[in-house]
């Protein structure tokens, strides 16, 4: 049976985490104009990549990444495979403490941070637990019923104060290219390209298309250009890009005089949280998958809360917002090389390994 709505949901809501946060401030401060530019080629690169790493997996029919790697060389294979363990479980410290943090400034200032950080761990982690990558993917199709309307709704009506002619210029020439010499861009490519890589995992059960997957990357192309024009049209740029979020900023000024809730982010905050919850889901499962087919076969009820008090120490470790974000400028050179080196790899193996097959056919 297909699985393309629920890859493609899937897909769409672990990447819809990261938007609306770091994301803004990373494009604005990787060019002062002409902002489409890098929001466009971010996606370009995710498309590259996605299209490799498919590429790449349609060599061996009914395998995933893991179970390709062990049979190639097992060498490889956890060289491969602790890279991408690190990647994920430095993706959810990152993620469960920035969370933390915004939840902690925006809503509830008295509730300490360790609590809310071990709420973004224990939920998903029994998400995972209960319902593994079938649970997870029906799940999908269910938070996007009951989040995406109400945080469609908050992003209309963040269009209230906007004012268009902040939108200008739209091109100046050749040196609006500069952005590629800046690192907030590659900061940006986190959100872009951060959760491809849980197509590799899928088991052969999970049977989709591949442009499930590149219809679901482009459908995301709005929400990455709203995220950033939208803070720019209502304040410009200057001052957008002093604000630590520019977009949870501007839904806070919203004003809906019909409304019967006072602040309209409380929509958009609820659905956010629910979409990262299940991006730590989602890469819990990948940590889970790594090392039980790649490294011992561990009970997932054993695994699973040893994992959890593991990234909750870490999350410890990180005393404030500043030292997160120092954090993620430290680990971006390992987050884009993983990125890219996984896919291309898998790729060249499975070119080589088409090309054996081919040999022995003849042979015959």
């Amino acid at each position: 049976m297909s699985k393309n709505l629920q890859v493609s949901t899937t897909y769409i809501l672990v990447h819809l985490a990261q938007i609306f946060f770091i994301y803004p401030i990373d494009i604005m401060e990787s060019t002062d104009q002409v902002h489409w530019l890098p929001v466009l080629f971010g996606c370009l690169f995710n498309l590259i990549m996605i299209f490799i790493y498919l590429k790449g997996l349609s060599y061996f029919k009914d395998q995933n990444i893991i179970e390709i790697l062990m049979k190639k060389s097992k060498f490889l294979a956890w060289f491969f495979l602790l890279h991408a363990l690190i990647y994920m479980g430095s993706m959810i410290i990152l993620t469960v403490r920035g969370f933390a943090e915004v939840i902690s400034i925006t809503v509830l200032s008295n509730t300490p941070i360790w609590v809310l950080m071990l709420l973004f761990l224990i939920i998903p982690g029994y998400i995972t637990l209960q319902g593994m990558i079938g649970g997870i993917l029906r799940l999908s199709v269910l938070i996007s019923a009951l989040f995406v309307v109400p945080v469609v709704f908050v992003i209309l009506a963040s269009f209230q104060n906007v004012d268009w002619h902040y939108l200008l210029p739209l091109w100046t020439g050749f040196s609006d290219f500069k952005f590629v010499t800046n690192p907030s861009f590659y900061m940006s490519l986190f959100a872009c390209s951060g959760g491809f890589l849980m197509i590799g995992f899928l088991p052969s059960f999970t049977k989709f298309k591949p442009k499930a997957i590149y219809w679901g990357a482009l459908a995301l192309l709005p929400a990455y250009l709203i995220s950033v024009y939208v803070p720019i049209l209502t304040f410009g740029e200057q001052t957008a890009r002093q604000l630590q979020f520019p977009y949870i900023f501007v839904v806070d000024t919203i004003e809906i005089n019909w409304l019967m809730f006072e602040r309209i982010n409380v929509f958009l905050l609820l659905g956010l949280v629910a979409f990262c919850m299940f991006f730590i889901s989602v890469s819990l499962w990948q940590i889970l998958c790594i090392i039980q087919q790649g490294v011992r076969n561990i009970n997932s009820n054993y695994l699973i809360p040893i994992i959890l008090i593991l990234l909750f120490i870490s999350c410890l470790f990180i005393p404030d917002w500043d030292t997160s974000v120092q954090l993620l400028q430290w680990s971006m050179a390992f987050r884009l090389y993983v990125m890219v080196t996984t896919p291309v790899y898998l790729l060249i193996i499975g070119w080589l390994h088409a090309k054996k097959l081919k040999v022995e056919l003849n042979n015959l």
